[in-house]
């Protein structure tokens, strides 16, 4: 199978102020683990692992370089800014490729559901699915169609197509995606008081984004 190639360098300096001070710099502080080598503290190329993520290869194998040998890894978890898209911190695991690991696939919906269109709402419970394979098994992405979902219907995880050489580890009975009625609320129903702040009040300000912690 083809690999997607990431190449990483090893850090000896670790901690909220070196990591600033890489991202300044366009690099990326992350950890590869797994294995029975150590955790290793490393850094990378924002502009690299973007590209790897925005052409659809969130869940591919990565060969890693740069290290004293390659090593087969996934992206097990990006850390994003919660104002803005900014990747601050990302962990690897190592993968042994005749070993069965447990992973998180992105849901995707596509279609347009009839019962929106007959001004139902879409509810989109499930975003991802656990499940349990051989990398080589690990799809991209799980596209669910909706286009004949009515109000009051919903697609569970077990209605979802089988793939060869993957246990879900969602509980099967669960919605991933529903139309439900629309809800509307009577004007009477909501108290003046709740409609607008009374003078004076102010919302409160929203605390700073604290650097992610290694």
């Amino acid at each position: 199978m083809d690999f997607v190639e990431l190449n990483i360098k090893e850090r000896e300096i670790k901690g909220k102020s070196a990591s600033r001070q890489l991202r300044q710099q366009g690099l990326v502080p992350a950890v590869l683990y797994g294995g029975s080598d150590n955790t290793k503290i490393i850094q990378l190329k924002n502009k690299e692992i973007l590209k790897i993520i925005q052409d659809g290869n969130r869940n591919a194998i990565l060969k890693l370089t740069g290290l004293a040998k390659d090593t087969t890894a996934i992206i097990k978890e990006v850390q994003k800014e919660k104002t803005r898209d900014n990747i601050i911190h990302i962990d690897f695991q190592k993968v042994a490729m005749d070993t069965e690991i447990e992973t998180a696939v992105a849901i995707e919906l596509i279609g347009e559901a009839e019962g929106v269109k007959e001004g139902g709402v879409l509810q989109h419970s499930i975003r991802e699915l656990s499940i349990k394979a051989l990398p080589k098994d690990i799809p991209e992405k799980i596209e669910v169609d909706v286009s004949e979902l009515e109000i009051g219907s919903a697609i569970k995880v077990d209605d979802l197509e089988k793939l060869p050489g993957i246990e879900v580890l969602t509980n099967l009975e669960d919605n991933v995606v529903s139309v439900v009625p629309p809800t509307e609320l009577k004007e009477e129903e909501i108290a003046p008081e709740e409609e607008e702040l009374e003078e004076g009040e102010e919302l409160e300000e929203g605390e700073e984004l604290e650097e992610g912690a290694e």
